[in-house]
């Protein structure tokens, strides 16, 4: 979904400070008609901060300062993923209008390790092995030849001198801490949104006293980087009930009953292009992050089912190749195998053995493999939920494939002291942090004083089962020879 350092303070920083902390360049920018400076820069943090003398490496880091000249605690951003980087664009930051924000606090983004800055932990080998054999993605075969690339990886990485177990959370938190300190800033203000969301929680487990408040968009509790199929089959039973309630298009069935048709009568090929049924599904799960992209989902099984047109079910399929060329896979293993992976667990037999029907998909791919990394796990008492009293507010989609609403509410929230959440109707995961953004005062005012005005941002949004772009066969076909 953010943001290298001018590292500046409300007061003046000297020279040499500012050549010790990697100043590179400072700019304004124009929000909202009002003109705001940046700061960018990179960091030099140790690889092992329990080893000072550990090889250096660089982050990005990236400061949009307060229009106030005396601002309280600063926002720092931690965005999705992993595999996704920390630093937003400064059109990003401008399309999303964060100038009520922005009133009080300086914005600060971190680079994450392994996906940002000197180091990044991907491979090219790896990438390719994502394609699949002889397609069929989640296949035994498949997920042998992505492990014996991640075991080639592994001993590149040790050549190499990098140490896959320093690019954890708790080492992005200790670079936050760095930035902070070094910012001379007494507590900060956390605003995360899904992976990121877990960063926060074990950032106010570690450090309370410099925890202010935090906002967590699409909550992601312990234990669940591995996506459960049983609830995304009960967020389908969900679109299946408003699709008849809304009864605006005829899909001649049930979705749930055109998904399993189109499955069942899955042919080989589309076109000159061969099908994989894994990848559609796995394209599937990942569309359902957004309840538009939901629309054109369920009219791409429409059109199989029913007109045996399997043209948009291969768009997806294409989609997932797309994401896998640019996945760092070694980023995304170092940071939610390390959290959540149990030992002697058998994540293929655990994710092939449901009736529901889109499967393990994504888990199976990434869980399905994890035995193979040499991954130390983190520290028991940041894998589990545990009391805090910081002041937490939670915002979640009641149709969440990647973070159910329920997670949060029947694991999270009871141990959040000080916690708060609410849950938005008829709105998935990206959903859930557009809504957030774009309702005005609604994050400023939390930030600023606490105050949650829930009536800003609960009013349901519909659901629209037209698909909000269509594609042309041929447009489809010329796709699948360019990508």
């Amino acid at each position: 979904m953010l943001l290298v350092i001018g590292l500046f303070t409300s007061t003046i920083v000297s020279a040499q400070e500012q050549n010790k902390l990697g100043i590179l360049s400072s700019k304004d920018i124009v929000i909202d008609n009002k003109n705001y400076s940046t700061f960018r820069g990179d960091i030099e943090v140790p690889e092992d901060y329990k080893n000072l003398n550990s090889r250096k490496i660089q982050l990005p880091v990236f400061i949009v300062k307060s229009s106030n000249n005396n601002p309280t605690e600063p926002i720092f951003w931690l965005d999705g993923g992993p595999g996704a980087s920390n630093i937003l664009s400064e059109n990003k930051i401008m399309s999303a209008n964060p100038s009520k924000l922005l009133a009080n606090h300086d914005l600060v983004c971190i680079g994450y390790r392994g996906v940002d800055g000197s180091t990044i932990l991907k491979s090219k080998k790896i990438n390719k092995a994502l394609k699949g054999i002889h397609n069929q993605l989640l296949s035994e075969k498949s997920l042998n030849n992505i492990e014996e690339k991640i075991k080639e990886y592994q001993v590149q990485l040790q050549n190499e001198g990098i140490d896959i177990n320093n690019y954890t959370m708790l080492d992005v938190i200790e670079d936050l801490e760095y930035v902070r300190k070094h910012q001379g800033y007494k507590k900060i203000n956390l605003l995360s949104v899904s992976y990121g969301t877990r960063v926060a929680l074990l950032y106010s487990y570690k450090y309370p006293e410099d925890t202010n408040r935090t906002v967590m968009i699409g909550a992601n509790p312990p234990g669940h980087f591995i996506w459960n199929p049983e609830k995304t089959e009960s967020i389908l039973t969900k679109y299946d009930s408003l699709y008849k309630n809304q009864n605006a298009v005829d899909y001649k069935g049930s979705i749930k009953e055109i998904m399993k048709k189109s499955f069942d009568n899955m042919p080989k090929r589309w076109s000159v292009f061969k099908l994989d049924t894994d990848k559609i599904k796995v394209g599937t799960f990942t569309s359902l992050f957004s309840k538009d992209m939901a629309g054109l989902v369920f009219e791409a099984y429409n059109r199989a089912a029913n007109n045996n047109d399997y043209s948009y079910l291969y768009v997806m399929q294409k989609m997932v190749d797309m994401a896998n060329s640019g996945t760092v896979f070694g980023e995304i293993s170092s940071k939610g195998v390390n959290a959540d992976f149990v030992e002697g667990t058998n994540y293929r037999k655990i994710l092939n053995g449901d009736n529901t029907i889109l499967g393990g998909n994504i888990s199976k791919l990434y869980w399905g493999v994890s035995s193979a990394w040499q991954i130390r796990t983190i520290p028991e008492e940041y894998r589990k939920c545990r009391e805090t009293s910081a002041e937490t507010l939670i915002i979640s989609g009641d149709l969440d494939v990647s973070t159910p609403s329920d997670n949060a509410r029947d694991e999270l929230m009871p141990y959040l002291k000080n916690g708060h959440q609410i849950i938005l109707k008829n709105m998935s995961h990206s959903d859930i942090f557009i809504k957030t953004m774009m309702t005005p005062n609604f994050l400023s005012n939390y930030f600023d004083s606490g105050v949650i005005n829930k009536d800003s941002i609960t009013t349901p949004d519909s659901i629209d089962f037209k698909p909000v772009m269509k594609f042309s066969k041929s447009q489809i076909f010329i796709m699948g020879l360019i990508m």
